[in-house]
């Protein structure tokens, strides 16, 4: 079964820690006012906080901001009232409530791949004069080690779902975070790539059974009883990697990007 969406979140955060680039926090940290507000969009439960905090000398002010109620209620019991404040925006819709400008620094995590090419262009104009990061963003299929033959039906319809519409009309996908860069180039702005890929194997046992799960529930969903050869097919997928799994005989690579972009005037 796909994973509860709070089970998952704890579950990659320790995954994104070790994958996201270092390099590209600092240089957004030190460009970061000492009292600069940092916006941290689709918040989550506040992993993104938890891995920028360490890289700040001083204690700068956070606005949490997400549109699921329980996850800002997890992540206002997790983070320090005396830091973090927290704010319900559909950002589908509502990009310009935002804070932006001068004193605003603008971050997230884990989201860019749902969005579409309309929304990326107003984001690009909403932050163009802010500094902004954006880490592990999604840029390819997962690469399973050793091949099965069904992988590439599996590639296929999990890119069908990445490229569906998650709310902010027809997803980018894997080409989010190169378009987005794009744009922001556009404007000016100074922008960075470094990749943060996940490369993941027994030692990470609880997140690739997750992940072997979501990805055979996703796919089956495409075909539910219209095809039950496939449907065999794609459990027998599954099976397949869940004993390879417990054999630890199972690696999966992930591609991610992580994206800086500074504005001319820095």
């Amino acid at each position: 079964m796909i994973p509860d969406k709070f089970d998952w979140l704890s579950a990659r955060e320790l995954a994104d820690a070790l994958a996201r680039s270092e390099t590209l926090a600092k240089k957004f940290v030190e460009m970061v006012g000492p009292n600069d507000l940092i916006v941290d969009l689709a918040c989550g439960t506040g992993a993104n906080y938890r891995y920028l905090d360490r890289f700040f000398s001083s204690r700068h002010q956070w606005l949490g901001i997400d549109f699921d109620p329980q996850a800002l209620q997890i992540a206002s019991q997790c983070l320090p009232s005396d830091r973090a404040s927290f704010r319900q925006v559909n950002l589908a819709s509502e990009l310009q409530q935002v804070p932006a400008g001068a004193g605003i620094a603008i971050t997230a995590s884990a989201f860019l791949d749902i969005t579409s090419e309309d929304w990326l262009a107003q984001l690009a104009s909403h932050c163009r004069t802010m500094p902004l990061l954006i880490s592990m963003s999604v840029v390819g299929q997962p690469e399973w080690q050793p091949s099965h033959d069904l992988d590439e039906l599996i590639r296929q319809q999990i890119e069908r779902h990445q490229r569906s519409d998650h709310g902010f009309g027809p997803s980018l996908g894997p080409d989010a975070a190169g378009r987005l860069a794009k744009l922001l180039g556009e404007y000016g702005c100074q922008v960075t790539l470094q990749s943060s890929d996940w490369v993941l194997d027994f030692a990470d046992s609880s997140l690739v059974a997750m992940l072997i799960g979501g990805v055979s529930k996703r796919v089956q969903s495409f075909y539910e009883s219209n095809d039950l050869h496939t449907l065999e097919l794609v459990q027998g997928w599954e099976e397949s990697r869940r004993n390879q799994l417990q054999q630890g005989n199972v690696r999966v690579t992930i591609r991610h990007l992580d994206l800086l972009s500074l504005p001319t005037m820095q």
